[in-house]
């Protein structure tokens, strides 16, 4: 089964914004941690770990699973394949 150009484009759409969000999860991450380590204020740490740990359950799993999803079936579905190349 092949995908027609707009169920394509649907496709890639999907793949673009989840791993936009999975990269912009990774970015807050990151300044997170450095905050985290940088800071002598314990209100400040605990409020970072729980950013971080709210990031992790929510949007940082979702986006991880339909980046994945979205990538296999991008290439299961189109001519490139899945084992092909």
């Amino acid at each position: 089964m092949k995908l027609t150009v707009g169920q394509r484009k649907r496709l890639l759409s999907a793949y673009i914004l989840f791993s936009a969000i999975w990269l912009g999860n990774s970015v807050v991450f990151v300044v997170l941690g450095i905050v985290s380590a940088t800071t002598g204020d314990p209100g400040v740490l605990s409020a970072c770990y729980t950013v971080m740990h709210l990031l992790s359950t929510s949007s940082l799993r979702a986006s991880t699973i339909g980046t994945v999803v979205t990538g296999m079936l991008l290439s299961a579905l189109t001519s490139w394949g899945l084992f092909r190349y």
